[in-house]
């Protein structure tokens, strides 16, 4: 056999081998990094969803995260500037619900309802235990209240203040070890007691003793501070030329300057009413993530219109 054509046949034959088993060697790497890569994003999922708390509305964030002193992120359902009355929770949000640690709703609102009875009820927080409910013309139609349940809770400074004890105790629940969420649930309280006080001192003084509103969005505060709301739509219906009469003579009769109306609704819905009265047209957001400060500021507005 020639030596020199054997030669070149083992070369050419561990070239071969050389090149598969590196080709070989190279698929394995790529296998090991791709289910490294899979284990880790998996384990980073669960990590951040077992991390995350849902609330249903923009108001409740700020207080979750007071209480919680920022340990968790804190999502929201309900988009700003949609409304929680027409609103429904996308096919993703229902799969991170499923797996969040906790899901705050105000228990109230029609698609919350739909949460409580679809998801495990151990991860749902209904916030409305230990509020007195009130009837209420919103359109929100609860098929359990023959006249339906105002869900505006939040406007309260004295709901919010039970409220935050709910968190609390849901919270310690799961941390019953991390007295630092007590600590922060009770410095959260106190203001929220202090914003009481002013907002009774204040509306007491005044001498108002009714408000004008668009949407019925502060009915809890008009009853703890003793003054009477007037909404202008009723079951999410527009007035009758009836009612709009009646409305604007109520208003004379009260003094009432001025007139409020959310961000989801066009002033124009008022402007008639407003030039009747020779009331000032005012935007207040009862969905604001500050809403001690927002109640602050709707307390400023309403004793400035007896002023």
């Amino acid at each position: 056999m020639d030596i020199t054509k054997f030669n070149n046949t083992f070369l050419y034959l561990c070239g071969t081998f050389i090149s598969v088993t590196i080709d070989i060697m190279r698929r394995i790497a790529i296998f090991i990094a791709s289910v490294l890569l899979i284990v880790g994003c998996n384990s980073s999922t669960k990590g951040n969803t077992e991390k995350t708390i849902f609330v249903t509305i923009t108001p409740l964030k700020s207080l979750v995260e007071a209480v919680t002193c920022g340990d968790f992120d804190v999502e929201v359902l309900v988009p700003e500037g949609a409304s929680p009355e027409t609103y429904e929770p996308t096919a993703r949000q229902l799969t991170a619900l499923n797996s969040a640690r906790r899901v705050f709703a105000i228990g109230l609102i029609d698609f919350e309802q739909s949460l409580i009875s679809n998801l495990d009820s151990g991860s749902i927080v209904d916030l409305s235990t230990g509020i007195d409910p009130m009837e209420g013309s919103c359109s929100h139609g609860h098929k359990h209240h023959s006249h339906g349940i105002d869900p505006h809770t939040w406007t309260s400074p004295r709901a919010l203040k039970t409220m935050v004890r709910t968190i609390e105790r849901a919270i310690m629940a799961d941390y019953p070890d991390s007295a630092k969420y007590s600590e922060a649930a009770d410095e959260l309280v106190a203001r929220i007691e202090a914003l009481d006080s002013r907002c009774e001192e204040r509306i007491a003084g005044s001498g108002v003793e009714a408000i004008l509103i668009y949407h019925p969005a502060y009915t809890y505060y008009a009853r703890d501070y003793g003054i009477r709301q007037i909404a202008i739509e009723h079951d999410g219906k527009e007035p009758s030329p009836r009612q709009l009469t009646s409305i604007i003579s109520t208003a004379r009769e009260n003094g009432i300057r001025t007139i409020l109306i959310q961000p989801q609704y066009s002033p124009d819905k008022v402007r008639a009413i407003a030039e009747e009265c020779d009331a000032e047209v005012v935007v207040t957001n009862p969905l604001a993530e500050d809403i001690l400060a927002e109640i602050e500021r709707v307390t400023d507005v309403i004793c400035r219109q007896d002023e």
